[in-house]
């Protein structure tokens, strides 16, 4: 559908993409991935037109229409969330207008006169556009997808100014839904969405019938969608079939070899410069020395594979602060007519990780905006231990990283006084290095904006640190690294995150802001979304009279059908998983199985069978062959019976203990 044909550009000095061809099939879903700052974003834009490539073509159907999604929405529009998202449809607005206007003209016109009957044509033409455009279904179509990606009723009368950034990030993906382009372009769609609406949209993808070309950092949403990855590193793009864990084991197999056969060549280049430094000047060796100087001019050396890099760095040790850090008496906040939460009465004691959880709209951003002192609370108070010092984290701070301010710049002022000098070693612990240094702020990538905002924390003395989706844009090697910070560091922390495997890691408490109300659970969040089951098992076979775990259960909640449904698809990629791996095994085996048959044809043939120089190799590839078949064998065989295992008609996916 779409062709990329050697796309080559420069920005800055450097060469982001040098030579990128893909093809892009229709109907596919497709999944960018590489480190921060590799050029995933503006591939994305070049596939979209809105950028144009120094050399290289980029080739579309004809009428063919896109939607593309960026990092970050700045929407300042006075329109309600209504008019907003039914101006995605303006051909068929413009069309019910033309109706609108022609019935009044028609109105004063006589049936039989020339202009009555030119009238009734265009008439005729504005209502074929509204009808085929499914006009008279464009309200509910609206609320529909509104719904499904978090929206209440009541928002829809809002203007969309008044949305904090994540919810106009949702207004924007809304819009591109709505008009189902034949390809969407969506950089990374997930990292303002809580699971719920994270849910949604991979229904939705699913069963859309469109191309899909993604760029993400979620693992498991990459698990579920995707048919190839298209991996971007060094400027050239390489593509996967499969999803994100068969690319995964895929390219570490690669990078293995790569790395075998560069350090093979290595040693054998050391070796033969060794003996012609040894036998430069030895008259009996010349003709040997010349061998290995004519073999080193010649053999084309390979370059060591690329690793991708990843931000290094802890936070530094936090000062002692008193035991209770934070105290919330009676806190409670609303927007006009719209509580958020109320009544809330928390002690956060020193040493605590503490994980902010709640569906997008609960209150999460807005509660740490409270206790970094950014907003006052409607109701209640919000008193600050002795000895804390706060760094906070916002989601977003457009206004300050629309700055023409350079990156150094920027970090030299953050810097405490005589600590500016150490600015270019944090900024190179977060791979600005190089002209990277004098970039503007306004124009980092997303990744690169994560980067800064946790380089500048490394000068704040803190001891509580609030987080509000501090690894959001960052790739899965630097979201790594922020997690073991985040363990090491000795002081309090309260972080929201959508990440359920950087919940896990670094939290040891977490807090459920739910319909207004506070609650708290102690351990990970693995601990967490195990009380949740528990309950929704208990709540079921009440509502069940006594029924077994796996039936019906009528009248469930939505954390009981997210939470459910979770278990089933987690069950449902257990078996893809197994079944992949046993179809390459199949694979393998049968390639192993015709080597030994070719094998043993060559071994039989007289000339070889007589010569036992040609004989010996072929026996040795054979005996590896054969080992490797068996332990192949085996393995198809354990696989085979977890397979059987997981089919079982008494292992319900709800029954499956292995939590999202």
């Amino acid at each position: 559908m779409i062709s990329l044909t050697d796309i080559r550009l420069r920005l800055g000095g450097r060469e982001v993409l040098k030579g990128v061809n893909l093809n892009i099939r229709d109907g596919e879903c497709l999944a960018i991935v590489g480190p921060n700052g590799c050029g995933k974003s503006t591939l994305l834009r070049i596939i979209a037109k809105m950028e144009r490539p120094d050399s290289g073509e980029v080739v579309h159907p004809n009428r063919l229409t896109l939607g593309h999604l960026p990092q970050e929405a700045n929407l300042d529009s006075s329109r309600t969330l209504e008019a907003e998202l039914l101006s995605s449809f303006a051909e068929v607005q413009d069309a019910f207008a033309e109706m609108a206007e022609i019935e009044h003209a028609m109105a004063h016109l006589p049936h039989d006169s020339p202009e009555y009957k030119r009238l009734l044509q265009r008439y005729a033409e504005a209502s074929h556009c509204v009808e085929h455009g499914e006009g008279y279904q464009l309200e509910a179509k609206v609320r529909r997808v509104a719904a499904g990606l978090g929206f209440r009723p009541e928002d829809m009368r809002r203007p969309c100014r008044e949305f904090s950034g994540g919810w106009q990030m949702r207004i924007l993906l809304a819009k591109i839904l709505l008009r189902k382009p034949d390809v969407l372009l969506l950089d990374e769609p997930t990292n303002h969405l809580d699971l719920e609406t994270m849910l949604w949209l991979e229904e939705w993808l699913r069963t859309c019938k469109r191309t899909v070309v993604m760029v993400s950092h979620e693992r498991a949403f990459m698990d579920r969608l995707v048919d190839r990855i298209v991996c971007l590193e060094q400027g050239t793009a390489e593509v996967y079939p499969g999803d994100y864990s068969h690319y995964i084991e895929q390219s570490a197999l690669k990078r293995e070899a790569l790395w075998k056969a560069y350090e093979q060549q290595q040693r054998e280049i050391a070796a033969a410069e060794a003996f012609i430094r040894k036998f430069r000047y030895n008259a009996a060796r010349a003709p040997q020395v010349q061998s290995r100087i004519k073999l080193l001019e010649k053999i084309e050396r390979l370059e060591p594979p690329f690793h991708p890099t990843a931000i290094h760095f802890d936070f530094p040790p936090a000062p002692p602060s008193y035991r209770d850090v934070l105290t919330l008496k009676n806190v409670g906040h609303r927007y006009g007519d719209l509580r958020v939460f109320s009544n809330v009465n928390l002690i956060v004691t020193r040493g605590e990780k503490i994980g902010l959880v709640g569906i997008n709209g609960a209150g999460k951003s807005t509660l740490l905006r409270i206790l970094a002192g950014r907003e006052r609370p409607a109701e209640g108070e919000v008193i600050v231990g002795g000895n804390v010092s706060i760094a906070y984290f916002a989601q977003y701070d457009l206004e300050r990283l629309n700055s023409n301010q350079t990156v150094l710049q920027a970090i030299e002022a953050a810097a405490p006084l005589g600590q500016a000098a150490r600015a270019r070693d944090v900024l190179g612990a977060f791979l600005f290095t190089g002209d990277d240094v004098e970039k503007p702020l306004s124009v980092l990538s997303g990744g690169e904006r994560t980067r800064f905002r946790l380089a500048e924390m490394l000068f704040s003395p803190a001891n509580l640190l609030l987080l509000d989706e501090p690894t959001n844009h960052l790739d899965i090697t630097s979201r790594a690294t922020v997690e073991d910070a985040l363990q090491s560091y000795t002081g309090t922390v309260i972080v929201v995150s959508h990440d359920r495997v950087f919940m896990d890691k670094v939290t040891n408490r977490i807090i459920e802001i739910e319909n207004g109300r506070v609650s708290t659970y102690p351990g990970t969040y693995s601990d967490y979304l195990a009380h949740k089951q528990a309950l929704v098992e208990r709540e079921g076979l009440a509502d069940n009279g006594g029924a077994e775990p796996g039936a019906p259960r009528p009248g469930r909640s939505k954390e009981q059908r997210l939470l459910e449904r979770e278990r089933q698809k987690a069950h449902a990629r257990k078996v893809q998983s197994v079944e992949r791996k046993i179809s390459a095994l199949e694979s393998e085996i049968a390639a192993q199985e015709a080597r030994l048959a070719e094998l043993d044809r060559q071994m039989a043939a007289p000339t070889v069978a007589s010569d036992y120089g040609r004989l010996a190799p072929l026996m040795e590839e054979r005996l590896r062959t054969e080992t490797d078949l068996r332990r192949n064998l085996e393995q198809w065989e354990n696989l085979q019976q977890e397979l059987l295992a997981l089919q079982s008609p008494s292992k319900h996916p709800t029954d499956d203990a292995t939590h999202p």
